[in-house]
């Protein structure tokens, strides 16, 4: 049986054991810290070392070896020079979904405004308008359904962020979110939590006058849009 917080003290000793003073950072990212695991959950940890090298990714490999649950692990390792030149962009995000086990994480991150976070939230909507426009287009309707769920599950990220531009606070779990966001918003975060089977279309028939072929495509380019407005005034703000 899994026990994280086992799991947590074995992987910090193993790695002060190996890294010694050069272990700057770890911190729990992912579903465990948001509290939303289920059996198969992976387990995220950050780490950051004073100096990197592939040696140390050899080491770090071994010690999830070697304190069981290697399938399950999961999350990212860097050197320190790294992390302080990281993409802006990403910063909001790895400052509020990251629960500091070894070190303050806020120590080594680059600076970050708001504006970054804006552009954060553009970047993710492009890239979903592009996910459904290419899927639409290049796959067929049974592919298109298949992958639905999980265009659901990642759209999360984005009305998370979204929310937090819009009222400053940060919200972790799906639960919570769903309780703090708009109508529109929790529709689309309760369909994430659908089986595979269910009938997305049949669901989504009223938001439509003329109909496309796929309905939950064109729904997802709805709502990708008016995200998109709501997005664009905060470069007026």
């Amino acid at each position: 049986m899994f026990d994280l917080d086992k799991y947590l003290a074995d992987l910090i000793l193993n790695c002060r054991s190996a890294f010694g003073e050069r272990l700057l950072y770890m911190g729990l990212q992912g579903s465990w810290l948001r509290g939303e695991t289920h059996e198969n959950s992976d387990i995220d940890i950050m780490v950051i070392l004073d100096g990197f090298s592939v040696r140390d990714m050899d080491t770090y490999r071994e010690i999830l070896k070697e304190i069981g649950f290697y399938e399950r692990s999961c999350g990212f390792i860097c050197g320190e020079d790294e992390m302080k030149r990281w993409n802006p962009l990403e910063v909001c995000q790895l400052r509020h979904t990251t629960k500091d086990l070894v070190g303050v994480l806020m120590d080594f991150l680059p600076p970050a405004t708001r504006e970054d976070e804006i552009n954060y939230v553009n970047l993710s909507l492009g890239n979903l308008y592009h996910e459904l426009c290419h899927r639409y287009i290049h796959e067929n309707r049974d592919k298109n359904t298949a992958k639905f769920c999980g265009t659901c599950k990642s759209v999360f990220y984005l009305i998370r962020d979204l929310h937090f531009l819009e009222s400053g606070h940060f919200i972790l779990s799906r639960k919570d979110l769903k309780e703090a966001v708009t109508e529109e918003d929790r529709i689309v975060l309760e369909m994430a939590e659908l089986p595979d089977s269910y009938d997305f279309d049949g669901r989504l028939l009223p938001a439509f006058v003329t109909v496309p072929d796929i309905l939950h495509i064109g729904y997802f380019l709805s709502y990708a849009r008016s995200a998109d407005a709501r997005h664009t005034r905060f470069h007026h703000l």
